[in-house]
């Protein structure tokens, strides 16, 4: 494909009606994003003509497409490419757009994906809809990776954390209210960002990707499944404006409940360690799941740490950075007190 094209997404009956009273209520004064759910255009463009290249050096680009899950509706999707792109989904059902060309592209060659999404608070997704050998079986999301190991320090602080407790939600908490209550949220200094568990325990402070990677060694390593997702957080009391980075959060699973949505880091910033728990705001577009990512078609470099910026190579070598360009308009908001009818979250 070379042009732009519009699609519209399928819509449930759940999805149409919240699609509907976003449309009601307009731009409604007072957005709580525990409480609405909201309507974003986003936009996510690169300059291609930025990738440096000698003439028969093969350029491949990948970026990665907005999450389609119960609690956030792709309504609309337009990418316009200057270069032939496919799109793909890895195995773990991420969605992406592969590019490839020889030499530099030219002058304001570009992609660009102009998208808008339907966001409502979540609760997670319940046990029943996590069927066997999806990308949401909890089995999937047990093993190590390399910046989050579960032996040593890690196995240890996760047993020390979940003594005596007999419940996986109880555990969960307890790994939860350890990571909130004894990381600090700074960004200085080198080793943040970069989601190392052991540095994340050792160090005590960080961004989101440290967090949650330190709570994803402690689950993992005591036998409990948990999630890493990432994507662009929208800020609550702007209603447009551009978007400096990403931002990251994550789920655990529970036997009795299914997966259990929280978001450390937040909490953290707010203080609000409860509300954070067990419910996500609707102010982020979701993107990716997982580390050490594989991406498809496969990268010739090795897995990918996390995928919410381009990633390129440069005649099978990673290219260091692309630079993108990232904004949203909230277009709405509604009240998503009440569950949608195809309601797929848990009751807490």
């Amino acid at each position: 494909m070379t042009a732009a094209r519009l699609r519209g997404a399928r819509l449930g009956l759940g999805a149409l009606v919240l699609v509907l009273a976003i449309a009601a209520e307009g731009r409604a004064a007072g957005f709580d994003p525990f409480a609405d759910a909201a309507r974003y255009e986003f936009r996510y463009q690169v300059d291609l003509s930025k990738i440096e290249s000698e003439a028969d050096e093969e350029i491949r680009l990948w970026l990665p497409l907005p999450a389609k899950t119960p609690d956030q509706q792709v309504l609309e999707e337009e990418l316009a490419s200057s270069i032939p792109y496919t799109e793909t989904v890895d195995a773990l059902g991420n969605r992406m757009v592969h590019l490839r060309w020889t030499g530099r592209a030219a002058e304001g060659a570009r992609f660009e994906l102009r998208t808008v999404v339907s966001r409502r608070p979540s609760r997670g997704l319940a046990r029943d809809a996590a069927k066997p050998g999806s990308p949401d079986d909890p089995a999937r999301h047990l093993a190590p990776t390399r910046k989050i190991p579960l032996d040593g320090l890690i196995a240890q602080l996760g047993a020390q954390e979940s003594r005596g407790l007999d419940t996986d939600r109880a555990r969960i908490r307890s790994f939860y209210d350890y990571v909130v209550r004894n990381l600090r949220y700074a960004k200085h200094g080198d080793g943040w960002g970069q989601g190392d568990a052991i540095w994340a325990c050792t160090e005590k402070y960080g961004n989101c990707t440290d967090f949650h990677s330190l709570f994803l060694g402690m689950a993992r390593s005591q036998g409990i499944s948990a999630r890493f997702h990432i994507g662009f957080p929208i800020p609550a009391n702007q209603m447009a404006g551009e978007i400096g980075g990403y931002h990251c959060w994550a789920d655990a699973w529970d036997p009795a409940y299914g997966w259990l949505p929280f978001d450390a880091s937040e909490a953290w910033k707010a203080k609000r360690f409860d509300a954070y728990f067990g419910t996500l705001p609707s102010d982020r577009i979701g993107f990716t799941t997982g580390r050490d990512l594989v991406l498809e078609p496969a990268q010739a470099g090795p897995p990918l740490n996390y995928f919410v910026y381009p990633y390129a190579e440069r005649s099978g070598v990673p290219v260091e950075k692309v630079s993108a360009h990232f904004s949203f308009q909230r277009l709405g908001v509604a009240s998503a007190r009440g569950p949608a009818a195809t309601d797929a979250r848990p009751t807490p």
